[in-house]
Order: structure tokens, then C-alpha cells, then sequence
């Protein structure tokens, strides 16, 4: 057995080391990496968020005030769940930006690190991107763009409170012991992968006042890695830290991953890349604009001048695609299974290879029974978007904004619901905006954007910075880029003419 499965496998350090990946996840999984908040509502819903609103609705970028946008970076982090929590008296969110931080307390109840023991069905939703350089160009009625990004993303749906709380206290929680716990569906899955998409958007329609306009973000996928588990049934009683009763249960479980599951290097010394797939955005536009649009041809694309709208609806389909994963990949699936595992506590692993092998021998009567696929793909999380702004004052805005989950396969990264409803102020060199928000249509969120320059920042959860509650999760953003305005050639003043005017 290897250094690390001893170590794993003496009771006095299984417990705290849970905690210890529990506490990784939870805080500091973000702050490893540049990333990006989930939806950036500051950034994608600005007429001053060029390649970055393409992000909600492709048909943004022919819209945007903008007639060049170039994204030098766009970074942040998002978390959020209903089990996991630090106790407010034990956070502070700059403490862990500290050369040495002080971590919060694993193992006094009631200190730090704590879980919440009224909850049912465990929830949560973890995603970390970098959009990196990027660019977006207006052409008159049309635009387009290339973007790169990073992005891993991890999503907990109806996990049963006593598993959650059996994997955060061990065996040894004498408190479940001798309960039949039936549970029924419940999945988890997290993917990693690099994407570079273009996008394409256009006016198909003007009358008078009134604009129609499209666009489609194309997006290939590279997968670095993924795991996944969906459950259908669980029937089992914890007799005691050494006895497990199995009734039933029917799972699947499958993972790909950079990592040799024999000698638990990593990275492995396969393609770096383990999947690919590809994923779409498509997205349509209606505005009502302030005045008539008077279009003439322009020699140069970036005399066309941006043509204000008294309000817009936006609707939008997010994320439709998937990963397929066939390197170093395996599947096992578990049905029918009626056991009692007695010695639960000696499951000893020096390998994921063998771990595996060992719960399909229990389980089985055979190690390489619970096997059933060398590959498997995930669905990205699919989503409908809908989108209002009106501008009710010149330069001032109220937005709207709904995100709708769609489920479009068993193995999925399930995104939460959102509604968000804010107020923003925008101007060339500034911008300003008070998100109110309603994370999974339960919990309310209040936010903050601003913008100087060509630098952006924001966040749907101040709490999660200043420590207002107990600390469940944390969204974060911010944006550096570089863009010309449209009717602007940098080498004279933008072309005004009469239809600005009123008599």
C-alpha cells in the first residue's frame, strides 16, 4: 500500500481529512485560479460589455455601444450551497488573501467549518472561468467575434442530508446508526475544460422604431477532465462504524481524469486533454429605439454610430451541448445490489483503480463486474435566458433578468435558476449598478457593480465580502479590456447629423 492509502486509512486522520477537502472546496477551490463569476450580470447586461454580454445573449455585439471591444481578461469566482457553511463570527473573506492565512476551525462544533442540520437536500453550484484575450467588432448591421476561455464547473442536486452529513462526520457519528434511510434521486458532476467559440450576430429586421436582431456564439470544446455520479435508489441502514446494510441500490459513477490510477501521478503522462465536444449560444433581440434609424452607407465601419433604444427584450438559449470523455475514462455501474458489508471501516485503496475494484468485489462478488464503459459524455448546463432593459432616464437603466435551468440528459452539470432585477447608471468613462438578485428563486442577494474605464468589477453577494450572515458561498468578477466607441475613428470627432436634434 502507498504512504498516502496508510495514511488515509488510520481512523484518528480519516475524519479530518473530510473536513480538511470540504474546507478546499468551499473556500479556497477559486482563489487557486483566475476565474469568472457565473452569470457577471454587471458585464452582460451593460452596453459597454461587447464580447462579455455575448456571453448571455449572442445577439448582444451588433447592439453594443461598442464598435471594437477587445478582452484582455475577464476573471472571478462563484459558490454557493445550502449545507456548508463558516460561522460569521469565524469569517473574513480578506483574511483569506493573507500570505498566511488563518483558516477556520474543522473540528470544534460550533467554530469555523459547520454544516447546516435542518437541511433535507443538499444543493450547490461551483464556477470558476477565465475568459482570456477576446474581441468583438461592429460592422454596421452585423458583428463578430472570437473568444477563449477556461472553465470548471461542479453541481450537487438533491444529495440526501445523511449521506452529506455521514461524509462530513465518518463513520464513527453514532447518531445515524440504526436508521433506514431510503433516498431517491440525486446526482453530482463536475468537467473542466478550454473552449475558443466565434460569434456572429446581425439586424434581420427594421422598421421604423423597431429592430430585430440574432446572434449564435459556435463553441468547440477540449475537456481536461470530469467526474460524475447519478443515484436512482438507495435503501441502507448504518448498523455501526464498522456495518453497512445495503437493501438496494442502483448508481452509476464515472470519471476521466488527468491522473494514472495506478501510480497516482499527476498529471498523467496521456493527452492533457481528455474529451471534446462542442456547444452553442443562440440568442434574439427586439429594441425600441428613441428615435427613426437613418441608415447610410459609410466607407469605414466604425463611422456607424451606436443608435440608443428606449428598451429592450433579449431571449436566449445557453450552454446547449456536451463533452464526450474516452480517454482514461471508466464507467461502473451498480444495480440490483443487496449486501451487508460487514468491515466497511478495512476498505483500504492504494490506487483509484483499486478502490474501485474493491467495491465492485464487495458488491459483486467480482472487482471487474461493476466496469460497463470506457467512455461517457456529460451535458453542459443548458439554460433559457430572458433579458428586459428599459431606459427610463436618459443614461439610466432598469434591467431584468431570468435564468431557467434546462435538464437535457442524466449525466449533466445542472445549473440553479436566477432572477435578478437592477439599476444601473452608464456612462462612457463610468458606470454604476445595484443588482438585486434571487439565487435559485429562495434566496435573495444584494450586489454591486462598477466600471472606470476600462475596468470592470462586481458582485451578486456583498454579503459573501463583508461577513453581513454565516458565509455559504461567495461571487465575485472583474475585467480588464480596451474598446473604441462606435461613430469613433480615432482621428476625429464622432459624425453627428440632424436626427439628433428636436423641433
Amino acid at each position: 500500500m502507498s504512504e498516502f492509502g496508510q495514511v488515509f486509512m488510520k481512523k484518528n486522520y480519516a475524519n479530518s481529512l473530510v473536513k480538511v477537502l470540504c474546507l478546499i472546496l468551499f473556500v479556497l477551490l477559486g482563489f487557486r485560479q483566475f476565474t469568472v463569476a457565473q452569470e457577471k450580470f454587471g458585464l452582460t447586461t451593460s452596453n459597454y460589455g461587447g464580447i462579455n454580454a455575448a456571453q448571455l445573449n449572442p445577439a448582444a455585439t451588433v447592439n453594443s455601444k461598442l464598435f471594437l471591444d477587445f478582452n484582455l481578461m475577464s476573471a472571478g469566482f462563484f459558490l454557493e450551497n445550502n449545507f456548508l457553511y463558516i460561522h460569521q463570527k469565524d469569517y473574513n473573506f480578506f483574511n483569506f488573501l493573507q500570505k498566511n492565512p488563518k483558516w477556520p476551525s474543522l473540528d470544534v462544533k460550533g467554530q469555523g467549518l459547520d454544516y447546516y442540520e435542518s437541511v433535507e437536500k443538499v444543493d450547490g453550484f461551483q464556477r470558476n472561468d477565465i475568459m482570456g484575450p477576446s474581441f468583438a467588432i461592429a460592422a454596421g448591421n452585423i458583428a463578430y467575434g472570437f473568444f477563449t476561455k477556461a472553465v470548471t464547473v461542479t453541481s450537487i442536486n438533491g444529495l440526501p442530508d445523511d449521506i452529506a452529513i455521514l461524509m462530513y462526520e465518518g463513520l464513527k457519528y453514532d447518531s445515524l446508526y440504526g436508521i433506514e434511510n431510503l433516498n431517491s434521486k440525486f446526482n453530482a458532476a463536475t468537467v473542466g475544460w478550454g473552449e475558443i467559440g466565434i460569434n456572429f450576430s446581425g439586424i434581420f429586421k427594421e422598421y421604423r422604431r423597431n429592430r430585430w436582431s440574432a446572434g449564435i456564439n459556435l463553441r468547440r470544446l477540449l475537456g481536461y477532465g470530469s467526474a460524475y455520479i447519478t443515484n436512482n435508489s438507495m435503501d441502507y441502514t448504518l448498523v455501526n462504524d464498522s456495518t453497512l446494510d445495503i437493501r438496494d441500490l442502483e448508481a452509476e459513477s464515472g470519471f476521466s481524469l488527468p491522473y494514472n490510477y495506478e501510480s497516482n501521478q499527476f498529471p498523467d503522462d496521456g493527452n492533457f486533454f481528455k474529451g471534446k465536444g462542442t456547444a452553442i449560444d443562440i440568442g434574439v433581440m427586439y429594441e425600441k429605439k428613441t428615435y427613426y434609424p437613418v441608415r447610410t452607407h459609410l466607407k469605414r465601419n466604425c463611422s456607424y454610430e451606436y443608435e440608443d433604444y428606449l428598451y429592450r427584450i433579449g431571449l436566449s438559449l445557453l450552454d446547449a451541448g456536451s463533452i464526450k470523455f474516452s480517454r482514461n475514462a471508466q464507467v461502473h455501474s451498480f444495480s440490483d445490489i443487496r449486501v451487508y458489508w460487514d468491515e466497511v471501516d478495512t476498505l483500504a485503496f492504494q490506487n483509484l483503480n483499486s478502490a474501485v475494484y474493491d467495491i465492485s468485489q464487495v458488491l459483486y462478488n467480482d472487482s471487474l463486474a461493476s466496469l460497463k464503459a470506457n467512455s461517457f459524455k456529460i451535458a453542459m448546463p443548458a439554460a433559457l435566458s430572458l433579458q428586459a432593459d428599459f431606459q427610463y432616464y436618459q443614461n439610466w437603466f432598469l434591467n431584468t433578468t431570468f435564468v431557467l435551468p434546462l435538464k437535457t440528459s442524466d449525466v449533466q452539470i445542472s445549473r440553479p435558476s436566477q432572477a435578478i432585477l437592477s439599476v444601473r447608471y452608464e456612462s462612457r468613462w463610468f458606470e454604476i449598478g445595484f443588482p438585486l438578485s434571487l439565487y435559485d428563486f429562495q434566496k435573495p442577494r444584494m450586489g454591486l457593480f462598477g466600471r472606470i474605464y476600462f475596468f470592470s468589477f462586481g458582485t451578486e453577494k456583498l454579503g459573501g465580502l463583508f461577513g453581513f450572515s454565516d458565509f455559504t458561498g461567495l461571487d465575485l468578477y472583474f475585467s480588464f479590456k480596451y474598446n473604441i466607441l462606435k461613430g469613433d475613428c480615432n482621428r476625429y470627432k464622432p459624425h453627428h447629423d440632424c436626427r439628433h436634434l428636436t423641433f
